[in-house]
């Protein structure tokens, strides 16, 4: 890949939208336009977004304790509002709820797939 493709890619990867990349990278529109349609260019971004969103999503799992121990301080202290009370048990219950969900479906999808492998090796 070349200079220019790689300068666009970490503008990709940074920027709001394309064309704040293209203007970060010097480059126009147009070429930025050509890069998008190059399928190498393509996959370097994919790869290169793909690493990027492993990592944001890698800290945001490691603040969810933390964020769980606000809430719920906020929603025991008795100082606060009821509402901002309300409001923390909620969001509790709600990710709760939803990391409940998540991990059941992973479960699922686990056991679907040590299920299959069996039912292909035994094939």
């Amino acid at each position: 890949m070349t200079l220019n493709k790689e300068k666009a890619l970490a503008a990709l990867l940074t920027e709001r939208n394309k064309t704040e990349a293209a203007a970060a990278c010097g480059i126009t529109n147009r070429t930025m336009s050509n890069y998008l349609k190059d399928p190498e260019f393509v996959a370097a971004y994919n790869a290169a977004f793909g690493v990027m969103i492993n990592k944001a999503t890698r800290k945001a799992q490691q603040s969810m304790e933390s964020a769980v121990n606000v809430l719920r301080e906020v929603a025991e202290n008795k100082a606060e509002t009821g509402a901002t009370r309300v409001a923390a048990a909620r969001s509790i219950l709600e990710f709760g709820l939803r990391m409940t969900e998540f991990n059941d479906i992973a479960k699922y999808v686990e056991v679907s797939n040590d299920v299959l492998q069996q039912s292909e090796k035994a094939s």
